[in-house]
């Protein structure tokens, strides 16, 4: 059994560019759409994402996503099964190794809200992500 406490204690000492982590966030959904050149440049060669929502058929594409090359192919299958989704930044946040960003979607009349919270690199990549959708907007 796990150590209830330990999730309390702050063993992480790394020291992220937290300049180069929100340059990271502030094209994060301008990469959600447009495709995935920026995945190229923004995560991680072992960058992982994890969604808690599964397509409409049931399929989790995302848990095949492994580095930035294959997040960056990800997203251009995601595109161009969904060209009008246009996704929009409400907050975000970047404390040393960790981030979290509050966004916005809307595919013609329907929309949500989300929240992603991330690992970043040393150098300010995104190495890991959590993205968890709603079910209505963020008030903006």
């Amino acid at each position: 059994m796990s150590d209830p406490g330990a999730m309390n204690e702050n063993t992480d000492v790394t020291t992220t560019n937290t300049a180069a982590a929100d340059a990271a966030l502030a094209v994060w959904l301008d990469m959600w759409n447009s495709g995935g050149e920026i995945a190229r440049r923004i995560c991680s060669a072992d960058f992982l994402i994890h969604f808690s929502n599964s397509e409409a058929d049931g399929s989790n594409p995302g848990d095949d996503v492994v580095g930035a090359e294959s997040f960056a192919r990800f997203l251009d299958s995601y595109r161009e099964r969904h060209p009008d989704v246009v996704f929009t930044e409400v907050s975000r946040a970047v404390d040393g190794p960790h981030g979290r960003m509050l966004w916005n979607v809307r595919a013609g009349d329907a929309a949500a809200g989300g929240v992603d919270v991330f690992d970043f690199t040393e150098d300010g990549l995104i190495r890991e992500v959590w993205s968890v959708g709603g079910t209505r907007p963020h008030r903006t």
